[in-house]
């Protein structure tokens, strides 16, 4: 690839000084199409990405995933500070299929969710169909696309092979389309994990007898809980494999400062106004944590079944595996005793963890683990990089992507991405009332900035009725001295320091409210504001 994606991941501006730039709108797509890539890679990888369902960076270690962790992070490269822009469902797999912040592609929460998404056919997937490549998706796909197309048994723009799940979302009695065929099969008594496993191995063998290179987009639903109703002593929680209920049975909910954490009076008045977790709420909470734990052992199954897939095809060496999950969920933690959406720890940081043969990351060993602030919305730019694909549609504008690839990371470039690169997380519930308690937000903006999480709620709920209303309550976090998001800075009692940190922070969120692109690579966007990196940001 040209300097494009490689290069303007070094890029770093004054603070004060980056706000003087034009050109795009702020879908983020433009007739002056974005410089294109040219080959970087002698050949182009065949590439899989697995997506959980609501797993927390706390569910992703070596106990509760130990052939997960074996076969790529201790092959591959950990990106600690990975986060989700907007941590929830489908504002996720949106970010995950176009490489954008939810106000360019247009997904800020899950309802309407897939109907709001701009330029629905103008995808990673139908990119690398162009590119050459044979695509297949199993699992879940976006909140609300059954909706707009009638029914999961229709293929997603671009998918050549399409394998989605086809109405309520249960364990052990759920449907799935049936490989693009329009039709779909009924699996009942089978559990949903081990049948999408199979599923996945079977594909991986299958693609990998053809000449062209595969894209896998593989999202189970575990640990996420059910809509069915599949029994047993998980009721409608994550649901594990019988073989593994044993398991965990003396797990001990994560982040535990912030589940003890009983003076909420400096959070927003949406967690202020929850009633107190009791003992025996707390209790609850903990069976459904060990269940989530215990239904990602087959998750983890799956993975060791996939990489023996490639290995037994000859295609290991060939192939990029990327693991990663949607958005976290709360467990008791700040008062919340579920759900997610907000941007603390629990809901955003999220497990990245990328094993790429040495070909596709310039030789040598990987690099073990990264520690430079990555995004949703930079896993796209970095198969895109892969790839050699073009970001645009067969007729229209092309789409304008505001992450940066991963490559150069990958690659041992330690000035790839700056530390205190700014990343925006951004919410809008998108409708005027909410059901009353239950702990989330109507509208936020804020960032991460080196050390600080800053957010602004610009909207929230009358804790009576639920009526979204005008608000001006902002957190600030120095997440290195209070990682559990314990003391809100932003609170009187945050000092001077505090003070002048919250206003650059605040002024950084307002420019990349509205940003697009990267400075170099892209158009320059009518806002004036790049999705870029800003020197000092967080100091």
């Amino acid at each position: 690839m040209t300097s494009g994606l490689a290069a303007a991941a070094a890029f770093a501006t004054a603070l004060l000084a980056a706000v003087a730039m034009a050109g795009c709108g702020g879908g983020g797509n433009e007739p002056n199409p974005p410089v294109q890539p040219s080959p970087r890679f002698d050949a182009q990888p065949n590439v899989i990405l697995v997506l959980t369902d609501d797993q927390d960076l706390a569910a992703y270690n070596r106990r509760t995933m130990p052939d997960t962790v074996r076969l790529l992070a201790d092959r591959g490269t950990t990106f600690s500070r990975y986060v989700d822009a907007t941590p929830l469902c489908c504002p996720a797999r949106a970010a995950l299929v176009t490489g954008q912040y939810g106000h360019n592609n247009g997904v800020l929460n899950n309802i309407p969710g897939y109907e709001t998404l701009r330029d629905k056919d103008n995808i990673v997937s139908t990119w690398l169909d162009r590119a050459g490549y044979e695509t297949a998706y199993i699992g879940k796909y976006m909140n609300g696309y059954e909706r707009v197309v009638g029914d999961n048994k229709t293929p997603g723009p671009g998918w050549d092979r399409w394998f989605g799940m086809v109405g309520k979302h249960s364990f052990y009695d759920f449907k799935l389309a049936v490989g693009g065929e329009r039709r779909k099969r009924h699996y009942e008594g089978q559990y949903l994990t081990d049948v999408l496993n199979r599923l996945a191995a079977e594909q991986v063998s299958d693609l990998s007898r053809a000449d062209d290179p595969f894209y896998l987009q593989f999202s189970q639903l575990a640990p996420h809980v059910e809509n069915g109703d599949s029994g047993g002593p998980c009721g409608t929680d994550a649901v594990p494999a019988k073989r593994d209920l044993h398991r965990f049975q003396n797990a001990t909910l994560p982040n535990m400062p912030a589940v003890r954490e009983t003076d909420v009076s400096d959070k927003p008045s949406f967690i202020r106004s929850l009633p107190r977790i009791g003992a025996h709420k707390l209790k609850v909470i903990r069976a459904r944590y060990i269940c989530r734990l215990q239904s990602l052992r087959a998750v983890d199954r799956g993975m060791k079944m996939i990489v023996d897939a490639l290995r037994e095809a000859g295609e290991l060496d060939d192939t990029v595996i990327i693991y990663t999950s949607d958005n976290g969920t709360f467990q008791g933690q700040h008062g919340l005793p579920g759900g997610k959406g907000l941007p603390y720890e629990e809901a955003a940081r999220l497990p990245l963890v990328m094993r790429v043969p040495p070909a596709f990351r310039g030789g040598g060993r990987a690099v073990a683990r990264s520690d430079a602030p990555v995004a949703s919305i930079d896993v796209v730019p970095t198969i895109v990089d892969w790839a050699g694909a073009e970001t645009c549609p067969e007729s229209g504008d092309c789409r304008v992507m505001d992450g940066r690839s991963l490559v150069p990371v990958l690659e041992g470039r330690r000035d790839a991405i700056g530390s205190d690169r700014p990343i925006l997380t951004e919410f809008d519930v998108g409708k005027d009332e909410i059901q009353p308690g239950r702990g989330i937000a109507c509208a936020y903006r804020g960032v991460y900035a080196g050390r600080w999480l800053y957010v602004n709620h610009s909207s929230v709920p009358d804790p009576r009725t639920g009526r979204c209303m005008d608000a001006d309550e902002s957190e600030l976090y120095d997440l290195v001295r209070d990682p559990f998001e314990l003391e809100n800075a932003a609170s009187p009692s945050g000092g001077a320091r505090a003070g002048a940190v919250q206003e650059r922070l605040a002024a950084i969120t307002e420019r990349l409210a509205d940003c697009a692109g990267i400075e170099g690579r892209d158009p320059e966007p009518a806002s004036g504001h790049y999705c870029g990196a800003e020197a000092g940001a967080g100091r």
